[in-house]
């Protein structure tokens, strides 16, 4: 059958009839018909639908393959970066106490402001240790007096013994007594030097350069240095500062062997850098290093402590606080990287969309390492060569073909340009 003649002939029949029955409702045109008219519409219709059914049927609607963007896999040197929960602790955090008992006399530092070493803190009573001093000062003078004297008589004895004037016994004794004045005025020696030593105690100074605590005891208070001497008051140091962090088992292994890989390429004494960004996502302006990493791995937790040490000239980082520490300085060699949009997951985990070389695009199961700023590394599943799909997955299906696309380009500001 000829569709293109039923075609026209029906059309034709469509626009005697239009012509026909103008200016009349269309209830009103279709009871006007006669009834072998009516008959003929049906047919029309009918026939027409069967045209249309079997011509999509021989010409169905295809649509073009999707146009996707990819990306070459070559394997480089990828910068690696670990991000961890930190702790901020000072670098050295001294308990200043008393060495000596008395009354504390006075407090000679503002709480809470930064103090150098050698400062006055406290003051305690001298007047027991001032006493005590001068008594063992005169107790020296007194056996220095005796020694001489001791000395003096040796001399003599020495001279009338070599004259034959004076008996061995006699020498003998006499060399007793000077090195009894001797040691006398050691021993007084020694009782001086501890007198002054405890007068020095009772000016409390600060041992290192840092931030003061709240005082622990007030003016007036009776201070006890025997067994349990008093805490006086603590000093922070926060310059430099500490952050605390941990490393999983897993992952102080990988540290370890890439620095071992890194030494072994270029052997350097070059740290981990870190960096710390803050609880509103500010980064901290002065980087540091680690400089500390535990060789036991705590049975509870499974992790590792570690600690970076940060420069903190203007005092802003505080003991305590709470940060995000970034590692940075490893570099996982011969890596496979990607734009993280680019990894899909499926019920049998992550994967990613390639293009095959007849140009259709097919699933591959990929094992993901560390996501850096700059991407995501796959560990296993790519080879060199192989296009991963960038963008456009969305629109792709398995083992259907699809267009490779150019990317692109970014626009550029005209008037930057002419800058």
């Amino acid at each position: 059958m000829n569709f293109t003649i039923v075609k026209a002939n029906i059309l034709a029949f469509f626009k005697f009839i239009i012509v026909t029955l103008n200016g009349l409702t269309i209830t009103q045109r279709f009871k006007k018909l006669k009834k072998a008219h009516q008959i003929l519409i049906g047919l029309a219709i009918l026939i027409l639908g069967v045209w249309y059914f079997v011509k999509g049927a021989q010409c169905p609607m295809v649509p073009p393959p999707p146009g996707v963007i990819v990306q070459e896999m070559n394997p480089k040197d990828v910068p690696l970066e670990y991000e961890y929960a930190g702790r901020i602790s000072g670098s050295r955090e001294i308990e200043v106490r008393a060495r000596v008992g008395g009354i504390l006399l006075e407090r000679t530092y503002t709480e809470g402001q930064a103090v150098k070493q050698g400062d006055i803190l406290f003051k305690i009573d001298p007047a027991p240790f001032q006493t005590k001093a001068d008594q063992t000062e005169a107790k020296l003078k007194e056996e220095q007096a005796g020694l001489k004297q001791a000395e003096q008589g040796w001399q003599r004895v020495l001279d009338l013994h070599t004259k034959k004037m004076a008996s061995t016994r006699e020498k003998d004794e006499s060399l007793s007594a000077f090195e009894r004045a001797k040691a006398k005025v050691q021993g007084a020696e020694a009782d001086f030097k501890r007198a002054k030593i405890d007068l020095e105690y009772t000016t409390v100074k600060a041992p290192i350069s840092g931030i003061t605590s709240q005082e622990a005891v007030s003016e007036g208070s009776l201070i006890d240095a025997t067994f349990n001497p008093t805490l006086l008051t603590r000093i922070v140091q926060i310059d430099p500062i500490y952050v605390k962090f941990s490393y999983s088992e897993s992952e102080i292994l990988r540290h370890r062997h890439l620095v071992t890989s890194r030494q072994e390429k270029a052997p350097s004494n070059e740290k981990l850098v870190a960096t710390l960004r803050f609880g509103d996502g500010t980064t901290y302006p002065v980087k540091g290093d680690v400089n500390f990493t535990d060789s036991i791995i705590d049975p509870q937790t499974g992790t590792v402590q570690a600690r970076a040490v940060i420069p903190n000239p203007e005092g802003n980082l505080l003991p305590g606080q709470f940060v995000r520490i970034t590692i940075s300085g490893l570099i996982q060699p011969n890596a496979f990287i990607i734009p993280k949009r680019a990894v899909m997951q499926g019920p049998m985990g992550p994967f990613l969309y390639l293009v095959n070389a007849e140009g259709k695009a097919v699933m591959q199961p990929v094992s993901l390492g560390l996501s850096t700023s700059q991407g995501q590394i796959i560990e296993k599943g790519l080879k060199a060569g192989d296009k991963v799909i960038t963008d456009g997955m969305i629109k792709v299906r398995p083992d259907a073909p699809v267009t490779i696309e150019k990317p692109k380009e970014e626009k550029t500001d005209v008037k930057d340009v002419k800058k």
